[in-house]
């Protein structure tokens, strides 16, 4: 196992807390191979700012250093810790005052990282972004990969699909997906001889493999639209609901929408509107696509409710005192996100103003309950308020997943049972389309 250098590779305490911030706001999954050790080049596509490089530090398995724009190393609060996570500046001619003949140093790092085994991770469209597409890649990373494996450095790259359900939202899931690595090693001696074209030939390499881990559509209009036919076919085809296989068949799903829409606009209309009248008539019940399959016999919804209102006695208190105490902060943090300059900025600004919200919070209720009771009482509240933001935050979740299923469990036993069988007609008849469409999509590409 190759030992980083410390002094390199950022503070250990700044990447804990990293990974803490990262999984407290989003519910992270984690799939595909382990990162091997090594010198490594982690490539990815960046629709989130700076909660991009947090989310690959927290779910790679080592420590990674990043390129990051030159800009971002000014400033006191921002600077400080981007100095101190180990990144590299990379100079770009579109920030404002950028010597862009620094870049010399910034690849010279980079091949001094990699000759010490490092792994360094770049986002190689270049820009943040939320168009939902993987943007054309600058050849960058490729020059690096190259460049080292011709000074004898051999060099693993390994791709990194970010694929947010909902960016901006709280609590919200994103999957991370490792691709299997792989090098550019046949493209050394080519790279020697006419660099342009090797460092060409491996930026579009890298282009097919991080395509191959993502969900490619619009977040304002397609994305949801995907996610939502996703629920509607795993509950009829009753498919796993493994992180790596829903983000397989979101792609697939996501091409077949674009796909129909441009070529066979009336069965688009027509799917639509199946689907638009279907989810018409779920809402009328308060059904979800899973409930029509669920058989709850009495003894069953009797024994679930005893198990969770025991349950509530004590995590729905909890619950109560988790929002209670910490509301404020967080209606405040929200409405400071919300004067972020873009989408993909807003949840990067809530989690650094959630920092500095809620600790000042924190220390303003520590300190109330010190001048009024007293040093001993102020120690054992700041203890508690600490300790309960994660159990308050797993309580209130915890109970709303209960709320939901006992929604579930009425609203299922009120249905009556033609009505179930109608709508998972029209479900069934829904995903009858989209393996058409899924069939035409395979075929289309076997011929291509």
């Amino acid at each position: 196992m190759i030992v980083p250098d410390r002094t390199q590779t950022g503070s250990p305490l700044l990447w804990r807390l990293v990974r803490l911030a990262v999984r407290t706001f989003y519910r992270v999954d984690r799939v595909g191979p382990p990162v091997p050790d090594g010198a490594l080049v982690l490539v990815s596509n960046h629709p989130n700012t700076l909660l991009d490089p947090s989310v690959i530090q927290a779910t790679a398995g080592r420590t990674v250093r990043f390129l990051a724009k030159s800009t971002l190393f000014q400033g006191p609060f921002l600077g400080a810790i981007i100095r101190r996570s180990g990144a590299i500046p990379i100079y770009r001619k579109m920030d404002p005052g950028a010597d862009t003949s620094r870049n010399i140093e910034m690849f010279a790092a980079v091949q001094q990282a990699l000759a010490d085994k490092h792994a360094i991770c770049l986002f190689p469209e270049g820009i943040s972004h939320v168009s939902g597409y993987l943007e054309p890649l600058r050849t960058g990373a490729a020059r690096m990969v190259l460049t080292s494996a011709a000074a004898g450095h051999p060099v693993t790259i390994v791709p990194v699909g970010l694929n947010f359900d909902r960016l901006p939202m709280f609590r919200s899931r994103v999957v991370a997906m490792f691709g299997p690595p792989f090098d550019g090693a046949d493209l050394v001696k080519s790279f020697e001889q006419t660099p342009k074209d090797a460092t060409r030939a491996l930026t579009g390499r890298i282009a097919d493999h991080l395509r191959r881990l993502l969900v490619e559509a619009d977040p304002r209009e397609d994305l949801k639209l995907v996610a939502r036919v996703d629920r509607l076919y795993a509950a009829a085809r009753g498919v796993s609901d493994d992180p790596a296989q829903r983000v397989d068949r979101r792609r697939l799903i996501a091409a077949g929408i674009d796909r129909l829409r441009k070529e066979d606009p009336e069965q688009y209309a027509s799917l639509s509107e199946d689907l638009r009248l279907y989810d018409a008539q779920l809402r009328a019940f308060g059904l979800r696509d899973s409930d029509l399959d669920r058989r709850m016999p009495a003894g069953e919804v009797a024994r679930f409710l005893l198990r969770e209102g025991a349950r509530a006695l004590i995590l729905a208190p909890l619950a109560v005192v988790g929002v209670g105490c910490f509301a404020p902060a967080y209606w405040l943090t929200w409405a400071l996100s919300r004067k972020a300059p873009d989408l993909q900025s807003r949840a990067t600004w809530q989690v650094l103003w959630g920092m500095v919200v809620y600790g000042v919070w924190i220390a303003t209720l520590v300190t109330s309950v010190g001048l009024t009771l007293g040093l001993g009482p102020g120690i054992v509240a700041g203890l508690g308020l600490l300790a309960l933001a994660p159990v308050g935050l797993m309580a209130f979740e915890r109970e709303a997943a209960a709320l939901k299923m006992t929604r579930a469990f009425l609203a299922s036993r009120q249905t009556p049972l033609r009505a179930r069988a109608s709508l998972k007609r029209q479900r069934a008849a829904i995903a009858s389309v989209l393996d058409r469409v899924q069939d035409w999509l395979s075929r289309s590409s076997a011929g291509g």
